[in-house]
């Protein structure tokens, strides 16, 4: 990473952060997909069954209660057959049986008109229902059975009458209709609705072979119980769930295809797959963009600058666009250049005078080791190279004060860096409480949110209420029908009289009938309603679980901007400690003036120390040569022809 440019840098760390946002984000949304695909699989399966369960128990309950207002009505041993025939003719029509008749316990059968074909010798008392019913004393209902005739499944209600225990009621009753009714449940998915007796035998099936298999032989090893469970079955899986029916003993499984289930899970985690790859890709487009919009003027400001190190040409200046802090440093960086210029150009003149003085020291120094007799001339000479040498040392402190005014604004120049520094700190810190405040917000969205789906709850709640108020109306118009079937059997008891009354009687049963349509009408909106309210539950903890991811992500930015405030805060201390070495720097250089300066004043004192200067006026000569050999490797605007010409000289 250290051999890598600043560009790489800034895009390989913005392209590996975005990298771990979206894989942590894909995993919590693949989680919640999962979760909220699993749960709606579940409420449907049991809304499902639920409705299953209540219309076979509406539909035995309405059955039971004609059968035990039949039982109550007929008389113990009349006179004549007919008024149990008119009667039983009554209860087949009142409960929609196929069949209604009375085992006696002398062996007659008495039937509901017109009667059906009884084979030779038939004796009710051998029959099972009459066994059961007599045994029990209660209603009993048969596992049921297909018509030998018909094909259709049959069921036996079997009920002792109240004026005489041992006369059993019975009244066959054809259940293929609710049966295909129960089982044409249907779902978002392919489904299977089975039904079963008490022993676990198979009473229906949209296959017509498997009908009296055992639950055992087709699904191996698997048992019934609460919640879903996986099984396989004609090679595939299969997720079941069943309710039971305890009013007739009925036992109804609900498969669903598992493979469908997870087969749209599969496609929802491929388009969340493709759209981060989308999305990394874009990112990854937008981020490179961005680090080369931001890395140019910084390259652009780094070859400009290594041209002019690399040349040594002080006319040269750095040119940039951004008027940002980069601008500000570019326009510091030129001032520097053109006042290094200028202590260049003051070099180049003090370099020849001091060349010059040295040369002259040298050849004083010289004439004293010739000629003793002109002493008087040689110290003139000599004080004479003493002044012109106080004098080069003063052009000398004049160019130290001006690199210490350079210090100076260099001193200040970095004070405005530790300001930029302090305003930069400052931002940060605003930064990140308006990100505090942001996650406040998204807090009290999420508090929203969850009221929301609170009321959505409670307007389930009411339309379950709804639904208890509606099993209360198809009650009370079973009663009305019971009624109306009393009402009517009293009529046909006043004969001729009572036919009006009869009339009345039919009436108003048929008007419970259409109540009992209408409430069951009302029951199918009802529950379009809950299916809707619970998909709009469904939606709402999908927002819910999406508010909380932006709270996550928020929270994360959060903890970035507190690292960009230490960050900030790291740098504008280092922003001080340079102003403070620049004020130090500064001081140093006022103190290196003053002592120029002592030197320029001491010079005038040391005319008579010249000649101990001998050897050192060589050395002088000499690394007056070098300096200037030095300093003309710099090239200086409007000096250059200046350069060449003293070169040649």
């Amino acid at each position: 990473m250290q051999n890598l440019s600043f560009q790489k840098k800034l895009l390989f760390s913005m392209a590996g952060l975005l990298l771990v946002a979206l894989f942590l984000l894909s995993l919590l949304a693949g989680n919640l997909m999962q979760r909220e695909v699993s749960q709606a699989m579940t409420s449907e399966m049991y809304s499902s069954l639920e409705q299953t369960r209540t219309t076979a128990s509406q539909w035995v309950s309405a059955k039971v209660n004609v059968m035990r207002a039949l039982a109550t009505q007929l008389p113990a041993y009349p006179n004549g057959w007919e008024a149990w025939e008119e009667r039983l003719t009554l209860g087949l029509d009142a409960g929609d049986f196929d069949l209604a008749y009375v085992g006696t316990p002398r062996g007659d059968m008495v039937q509901s008109q017109p009667p059906g074909e009884l084979p030779a010798g038939y004796d009710p008392r051998t029959r099972p229902w009459y066994q059961a019913a007599r045994a029990q004393q209660d209603l009993v209902i048969t596992p049921p059975y297909v018509d030998a005739v018909t094909g259709d499944l049959v069921i036996t209600m079997a009920l002792p009458l109240a004026g005489e225990p041992d006369s059993i009621l019975g009244a066959d009753l054809l259940i293929s209709g609710i049966v295909k009714d129960l089982l044409a449940t249907q779902t978002r998915w392919t489904t299977q609705t089975w039904m079963l007796d008490q022993s676990g035998q198979v009473l229906a099936h949209p296959n017509q072979d498997r009908l009296q298999q055992n639950l055992s032989d087709l699904l191996p090893g698997v048992t019934l119980q609460s919640g879903i469970q996986t099984v396989e079955f004609e090679g595939s899986s299969w997720l079941l769930s069943s309710i039971e029916v305890p009013e007739a003993g009925w036992t109804f499984l609900l498969l669903i295809d598992a493979t469908e289930v997870n087969a749209g899970l599969v496609g929802l985690t491929w388009q969340l797959l493709s759209l981060s790859l989308l999305v990394i890709l874009v990112s990854c487009l937008v981020l490179y963009q961005l680090t080369h919009s931001l890395s140019k003027p910084l390259v652009s400001f780094q070859l400009q600058l290594k041209q002019i190190s690399q040349t040594l040409d002080l006319s040269q200046r750095i040119d940039v666009r951004d008027q940002a802090e980069l601008g500000d440093l570019a326009k510091q960086t030129n001032h520097l250049l053109e006042r290094l210029s200028h202590i260049i150009q003051a070099i180049f003149r003090n370099a020849d005078n001091l060349s010059e003085s040295a040369g002259r020291l040298a050849h004083t120094a010289g004439l004293v080791n010739q000629n003793n007799n002109l002493q008087q001339q040689v110290s003139q000479s000599m004080a004479a190279a003493v002044e012109q040498m106080s004098s080069s040392v003063a052009e000398i402190t004049s160019t130290m004060e001006e690199l210490s005014a350079s210090s100076t604004q260099i001193a200040d120049h970095s004070q405005s860096v530790v300001d930029v520094a302090n305003l930069t700190l400052d931002s940060s810190k605003k930064g990140a409480q308006a990100m505090q405040q942001l996650l406040h917000r998204m807090t009290e969205i999420q508090q929203d949110n969850a009221q929301s789906l609170d009321e959505i709850m409670q307007l389930g709640a009411k339309s379950k209420q709804i639904s208890k108020v509606m099993d209360l109306i198809n009650t009370l118009a079973d009663q009305t029908k019971l009624i109306a079937f009393n009402a009517a059997l009293e009529a046909s008891s006043a004969g001729d009289s009572g036919k009006r009354f009869s009339v009345v009687a039919s009436e108003i049963r048929r008007l419970a009938d259409s109540v009992t349509d209408s409430t069951l009408e009302i029951e199918d909106r009802i529950q379009e309603i809950q299916d809707s309210i619970s998909r709009l539950v469904i939606t709402s903890e999908k927002g819910s679980g999406s508010i909380q991811s932006g709270m996550d992500v928020s929270a994360i930015t959060a903890e970035d901007l507190n690292a960009l405030v230490q960050a900030a805060t790291k740098t504008s201390n280092a922003a001080q400690q340079i102003s403070l070495s620049t004020k130090q720097q500064k001081t140093a250089s006022s103190q290196v003036v003053i002592a120029l300066r002592d030197i320029a004043n001491a010079s005038t004192h040391n005319a008579q120390s010249v000649r101990s200067i001998t050897e050192i006026s060589e050395e002088m000569v000499s690394m007056s040569a070098e300096l200037n050999q030095l300093v003309h490797e710099f090239r200086l605007a409007n000096h250059d022809t200046k350069i060449s010409d003293r070169q040649d000289q």
